[in-house]
């Protein structure tokens, strides 16, 4: 397993956000995460990704705990994440929004910058150029000089998750990546997904979109009132009977 978390749990208060869940996902997959609204889904990425800190429980990223570690730390080992509503510095280009993202930059350290110019200046031109490839790969490029705040709510997802590409991750952690977008963007970054899964980046999805999860998903974790319901291959889980009753009701 590339991720594993067990027995995590949070409070808010007197309510219960997680309750003992637990979690894998099998490096290489696409694993879904869905449930009713307030099951705690975002709750659960925030756990994963240590934005919030457990009540208790454990999380494991290649075999090693990384749930005492602040969340730079954890997306420097490769794991990181989107929001639910996408985060973007909205007064810097879509350029400098990715070459943000470039991790092991030379001249963020301020005596490098005096002695060792000529390789900052090369560094600086390979991770120009990666950021305008991936730009390209997703329909951003022509967008690459405007200001970030002038993107769509679907386009500012795809900046973001190309951002997460400009980490190199091994894992990407994608809140909910369809929400609010139109139909034909949402089929552009499914397609976008299952390649960079082809080219060996694994995903954990939370989403309310069906067919997005069904068609995208190997496997598929149910969250309910913060607690595991179910899990299975998503043809499976269409036809839980536990599952239907959460989100229908009786």
């Amino acid at each position: 397993m590339l991720l594993s978390a067990k027995g995590l749990s949070k409070s808010f208060g007197g309510i219960r956000a997680v309750n003992n869940a637990y979690l894998e996902v099998p490096r290489g997959s696409i694993t879904g995460l869905i449930g009713p609204n307030g099951a705690g889904k975002t709750t659960l990425f925030n756990l994963l990704s240590n934005f919030i800190r457990p009540d208790k429980g454990e999380v494991f990223l290649d075999g090693q705990p990384i749930h005492q570690l602040p969340p730079y730390q954890i997306a420097l080992k490769g794991c990181v994440r989107t929001f639910q509503v996408a985060r973007v510095l909205s007064r810097l280009t879509v350029l400098e929004n990715m070459l943000l993202a470039s991790p092991g930059q030379t001249g963020e350290n301020f005596l490098k910058v005096w002695f060792q110019g000529a390789k900052i200046r090369q560094q600086e031109q390979e991770n120009r150029a990666k950021a305008l490839q991936i730009l390209d790969s997703i329909g951003l490029g022509e967008k690459a000089q405007d200001y970030a705040g002038a993107l769509s709510g679907g386009q500012r997802k795809l900046l973001e998750i190309g951002r997460a590409l400009m980490t190199e991750p091994k894992l990407i952690l994608l809140d909910e990546p369809a929400a609010g977008v139109n139909p034909t963007l949402i089929a552009q970054i499914s397609d976008h997904i299952i390649e960079w899964n082809r080219q060996g980046i694994t995903f954990l999805i939370i989403e309310h979109n069906m067919d997005v999860i069904m068609s995208l998903c190997h496997h598929v974790w149910v969250l309910a009132e913060g607690t595991n319901l179910a899990d299975g291959i998503p043809s499976e889980i269409q036809k839980n009977e536990r599952v239907l009753k959460a989100y229908l009701g009786d």
